[in-house]
Protein backbone atom coordinates (compact mmCIF):
# COMPACT_ATOMS: atom_id res chain seq x y z
CA UNK A 1 0.00 0.00 0.00
CA UNK A 2 2.94 2.35 0.70
CA UNK A 3 4.22 1.92 -2.87
CA UNK A 4 0.78 2.84 -4.24
CA UNK A 5 0.64 5.88 -1.96
CA UNK A 6 4.09 7.09 -3.05
CA UNK A 7 3.18 6.66 -6.71
CA UNK A 8 0.13 8.88 -6.14
CA UNK A 9 2.30 11.80 -5.02
CA UNK A 10 3.38 14.51 -7.51
CA UNK A 11 6.42 13.39 -9.51
CA UNK A 12 8.51 16.37 -8.38
CA UNK A 13 8.54 15.15 -4.77
CA UNK A 14 11.87 13.74 -3.61
CA UNK A 15 11.12 11.07 -1.03
CA UNK A 16 13.88 10.46 1.52
CA UNK A 17 13.92 7.39 3.74
CA UNK A 18 13.28 8.13 7.38
CA UNK A 19 16.26 6.06 8.46
CA UNK A 20 19.28 7.17 6.50
CA UNK A 21 19.93 9.82 3.88
CA UNK A 22 19.22 12.78 6.19
CA UNK A 23 21.48 14.16 8.88
CA UNK A 24 19.63 15.34 11.96
CA UNK A 25 20.50 18.40 14.01
CA UNK A 26 23.37 17.64 16.41
CA UNK A 27 22.57 20.34 18.99
CA UNK A 28 20.46 19.75 22.07
CA UNK A 29 17.34 21.81 21.44
CA UNK A 30 14.18 22.02 23.53
CA UNK A 31 11.12 20.07 22.47
CA UNK A 32 7.51 20.79 23.33
CA UNK A 33 7.27 17.39 25.04
CA UNK A 34 10.28 16.02 27.00
CA UNK A 35 11.79 12.78 25.74
CA UNK A 36 10.13 9.74 27.26
CA UNK A 37 7.01 11.58 28.41
CA UNK A 38 3.90 9.73 27.21
CA UNK A 39 1.17 11.55 25.31
CA UNK A 40 -2.35 10.73 24.21
CA UNK A 41 -2.56 9.97 20.51
CA UNK A 42 0.11 11.18 18.12
CA UNK A 43 2.46 14.14 17.76
CA UNK A 44 5.19 15.02 15.29
CA UNK A 45 7.89 17.63 15.85
CA UNK A 46 11.48 18.52 15.07
CA UNK A 47 13.96 21.16 13.97
CA UNK A 48 15.10 22.28 10.54
CA UNK A 49 18.62 23.70 10.22
CA UNK A 50 21.07 24.44 7.43
CA UNK A 51 24.46 22.74 7.02
CA UNK A 52 26.01 25.09 9.55
CA UNK A 53 23.37 24.26 12.14
CA UNK A 54 21.61 27.62 11.78
CA UNK A 55 17.82 27.38 12.28
CA UNK A 56 15.68 27.77 9.17
CA UNK A 57 12.81 30.11 10.01
CA UNK A 58 9.48 30.34 8.19
CA UNK A 59 9.82 27.08 6.27
CA UNK A 60 6.42 25.72 5.27
CA UNK A 61 5.85 22.01 5.77
CA UNK A 62 3.02 20.07 4.15
CA UNK A 63 1.59 16.84 5.55
CA UNK A 64 0.47 13.87 3.45
CA UNK A 65 -1.55 10.99 4.89
CA UNK A 66 -1.22 7.36 3.97
CA UNK A 67 -4.39 5.34 3.35
CA UNK A 68 -5.47 1.71 3.48
CA UNK A 69 -8.48 0.68 1.35
CA UNK A 70 -11.66 -0.49 3.08
CA UNK A 71 -14.33 -0.92 0.42
CA UNK A 72 -15.69 0.57 -2.79
CA UNK A 73 -19.32 0.86 -1.77
CA UNK A 74 -21.65 3.67 -2.80
CA UNK A 75 -20.04 7.11 -2.34
CA UNK A 76 -21.60 9.44 0.24
CA UNK A 77 -24.02 12.03 -1.09
CA UNK A 78 -22.76 15.61 -1.18
CA UNK A 79 -26.25 17.01 -1.62
CA UNK A 80 -28.65 18.02 1.12
CA UNK A 81 -32.44 18.06 0.89
CA UNK A 82 -34.47 21.12 1.84
CA UNK A 83 -37.95 19.92 2.83
CA UNK A 84 -39.31 23.21 4.19
CA UNK A 85 -38.50 26.54 2.56
CA UNK A 86 -39.62 28.43 5.68
CA UNK A 87 -36.88 26.93 7.82
CA UNK A 88 -33.35 28.32 8.05
CA UNK A 89 -30.93 26.06 6.24
CA UNK A 90 -27.29 26.14 7.35
CA UNK A 91 -24.22 24.43 5.90
CA UNK A 92 -21.13 24.52 8.12
CA UNK A 93 -17.60 23.19 7.86
CA UNK A 94 -16.11 21.92 11.13
CA UNK A 95 -13.02 19.96 12.13
CA UNK A 96 -13.01 16.73 14.13
CA UNK A 97 -13.24 18.74 17.36
CA UNK A 98 -16.37 20.45 16.00
CA UNK A 99 -14.57 23.79 15.70
CA UNK A 100 -16.33 25.97 13.14
CA UNK A 101 -14.14 26.72 10.12
CA UNK A 102 -16.63 28.23 7.71
CA UNK A 103 -20.31 28.86 7.11
CA UNK A 104 -21.01 27.90 3.50
CA UNK A 105 -24.69 28.78 3.48
CA UNK A 106 -27.25 30.21 5.87
CA UNK A 107 -30.77 31.29 5.07
CA UNK A 108 -34.01 30.09 3.53
CA UNK A 109 -33.63 27.91 0.48
CA UNK A 110 -35.91 26.54 -2.20
CA UNK A 111 -37.38 23.09 -1.79
CA UNK A 112 -35.21 20.36 -3.23
CA UNK A 113 -31.50 19.68 -3.31
CA UNK A 114 -29.03 22.13 -1.79
CA UNK A 115 -25.61 21.50 -3.33
CA UNK A 116 -22.86 23.83 -2.17
CA UNK A 117 -19.26 23.32 -3.32
CA UNK A 118 -16.52 23.89 -0.71
CA UNK A 119 -13.16 25.23 -1.91
CA UNK A 120 -11.26 23.85 1.15
CA UNK A 121 -10.75 27.35 2.57
CA UNK A 122 -11.77 28.93 5.85
CA UNK A 123 -13.91 32.02 6.42
CA UNK A 124 -10.88 34.27 5.71
CA UNK A 125 -10.10 32.59 2.40
CA UNK A 126 -7.08 30.67 3.69
CA UNK A 127 -6.49 27.08 2.57
CA UNK A 128 -6.98 24.87 5.61
CA UNK A 129 -4.20 22.49 6.73
CA UNK A 130 -4.19 18.77 6.12
CA UNK A 131 -6.92 17.19 8.22
CA UNK A 132 -10.38 15.64 8.42
CA UNK A 133 -13.33 18.02 8.10
CA UNK A 134 -17.07 17.58 8.16
CA UNK A 135 -19.58 19.49 6.03
CA UNK A 136 -22.74 19.57 8.13
CA UNK A 137 -26.29 20.51 7.14
CA UNK A 138 -29.06 21.58 9.51
CA UNK A 139 -32.59 22.96 9.31
CA UNK A 140 -33.57 25.38 12.09
CA UNK A 141 -30.59 24.10 14.07
CA UNK A 142 -31.55 20.43 13.78
CA UNK A 143 -28.84 18.24 12.14
CA UNK A 144 -30.02 16.81 8.85
CA UNK A 145 -26.97 15.32 7.15
CA UNK A 146 -23.20 15.54 6.72
CA UNK A 147 -20.29 14.23 4.72
CA UNK A 148 -16.52 13.93 5.26
CA UNK A 149 -13.81 15.84 3.41
CA UNK A 150 -10.11 15.08 3.90
CA UNK A 151 -7.56 17.70 2.91
CA UNK A 152 -4.26 16.03 2.06
CA UNK A 153 -0.89 17.52 1.16
CA UNK A 154 -1.61 21.02 2.51
CA UNK A 155 0.77 23.15 4.57
CA UNK A 156 0.26 22.14 8.19
CA UNK A 157 3.28 23.59 10.01
CA UNK A 158 5.76 26.46 9.70
CA UNK A 159 9.13 26.58 11.45
CA UNK A 160 9.64 29.27 14.09
CA UNK A 161 12.75 31.37 14.85
CA UNK A 162 14.47 28.27 16.29
CA UNK A 163 13.65 26.23 13.21
CA UNK A 164 11.15 24.23 15.27
CA UNK A 165 7.93 22.75 13.88
CA UNK A 166 5.17 20.76 15.55
CA UNK A 167 2.10 18.90 14.30
CA UNK A 168 -0.40 17.98 17.00
CA UNK A 169 -2.75 15.04 17.36
CA UNK A 170 -5.59 17.15 15.92
CA UNK A 171 -3.95 16.84 12.49
CA UNK A 172 -2.90 13.20 12.88
CA UNK A 173 -6.19 11.26 13.02
CA UNK A 174 -4.62 7.83 12.60
CA UNK A 175 -7.25 5.12 12.24
CA UNK A 176 -10.04 7.47 11.14
CA UNK A 177 -12.52 5.97 8.68
CA UNK A 178 -14.36 5.96 6.37
CA UNK A 179 -12.46 8.44 4.20
CA UNK A 180 -14.15 8.77 0.78
CA UNK A 181 -11.50 9.28 -1.88
CA UNK A 182 -11.94 10.54 -5.43
CA UNK A 183 -9.80 11.09 -8.51
CA UNK A 184 -7.88 14.38 -8.66
CA UNK A 185 -10.64 16.01 -10.71
CA UNK A 186 -13.27 14.78 -8.25
CA UNK A 187 -15.35 12.99 -10.88
CA UNK A 188 -14.75 9.33 -9.96
CA UNK A 189 -15.16 7.67 -6.57
CA UNK A 190 -12.20 5.48 -5.62
CA UNK A 191 -13.64 3.93 -2.48
CA UNK A 192 -13.53 4.31 1.28
CA UNK A 193 -10.19 4.29 3.09
CA UNK A 194 -8.66 4.37 6.56
CA UNK A 195 -5.88 6.80 7.58
CA UNK A 196 -2.67 4.93 8.51
CA UNK A 197 0.30 5.85 10.76
CA UNK A 198 2.41 6.27 7.60
CA UNK A 199 2.86 9.96 6.71
CA UNK A 200 5.04 12.12 4.50
CA UNK A 201 6.39 15.57 5.34
CA UNK A 202 7.00 17.83 2.35
CA UNK A 203 9.47 20.65 2.96
CA UNK A 204 8.83 23.72 0.79
CA UNK A 205 12.43 24.39 -0.23
CA UNK A 206 13.48 25.72 -3.63
CA UNK A 207 13.33 22.09 -4.70
CA UNK A 208 10.66 20.45 -2.62
CA UNK A 209 11.95 17.57 -0.52
CA UNK A 210 10.04 14.98 1.42
CA UNK A 211 10.56 12.37 4.11
CA UNK A 212 8.47 9.32 4.96
CA UNK A 213 7.76 8.56 8.62
CA UNK A 214 5.75 6.05 10.61
CA UNK A 215 3.98 7.46 13.67
CA UNK A 216 3.87 5.60 16.99
CA UNK A 217 0.80 5.86 19.16
CA UNK A 218 1.16 7.67 22.51
CA UNK A 219 4.70 8.74 21.66
CA UNK A 220 6.15 11.86 20.09
CA UNK A 221 7.67 11.16 16.69
CA UNK A 222 10.71 13.41 16.31
CA UNK A 223 12.45 14.23 13.06
CA UNK A 224 15.20 16.83 12.71
CA UNK A 225 16.09 17.83 9.16
CA UNK A 226 19.32 19.42 7.94
CA UNK A 227 19.11 20.99 4.49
Amino acid sequence: MRKEFLKALPTWLVVVAAFGGVTGCERDLPYMVPAGQPINGYQLEGYVTDRLGIPVKGLRIALWYGFDPLDNSTPPSRQFIVDDSNKIARVNVVDLNNNLKRVLYEGRARLGFLDYEWDLRDSLGRLLPTGVYMVKFSMNGIPNGSYTVVINGAVTAVTDSLGHYSISNDFLPVGFYPVPRYTSDGTRFLGNYRITPFVILEFYLTVHRSVALTLIQDQVTRFDYRI
